[in-house]
């Protein structure tokens, strides 16, 4: 995927920017669900982590939503993940990268630090992270 192929709804950045830090200062986490190079919807998750500097999305919970959009036409699916660092800035830190499962997916990170949400999209892969734009345009 080429930089500024993923777009994005500014509704979907406002969602995840409010519930980062509405969950602060703990990180939040959820999916980003959409088609192909398009991010359409966030869903918030719950971090069973409940870390000031880790998340983690429960495997069942996962799981229940990836049966939840199979009958949905057009088809919807996971197309990336989302998370916020409440005290740092929207970089993928070595646990990112390495707790990374899934090559294809956009990683998004929403920074807290100094109480000014930024928000940065990285395909994490092989064990780098590669910075891409979004287009967070209106629909």
């Amino acid at each position: 995927m080429k930089r500024g192929d993923v777009e994005g709804a500014a509704a979907v950045r406002r969602a995840i920017i409010t519930h980062a830090r509405r969950e602060s200062p703990n990180e939040c986490c959820g999916f980003l669900l959409g088609r192909s190079r398009e991010i359409l919807y966030a869903v918030p998750m719950r971090n069973v982590a409940g870390s000031t500097t880790r998340f983690r999305i429960d495997d069942r919970e996962h799981i229940a939503l990836r049966r939840a959009l199979r009958p949905i036409a057009p088809a919807l699916e996971i197309v990336g993940v989302y998370h916020s660092h409440p005290k740092g800035d929207p970089v993928a830190s070595p646990t990112d990268v390495a707790e990374a499962m899934y090559p294809r997916w956009v990683h998004v990170i929403i920074g807290l630090r100094g109480g000014r949400a930024r928000v940065q999209a990285f395909r994490i892969a092989k064990g780098r992270a590669r910075a891409l734009e979004i287009s967070w345009r209106a629909q």
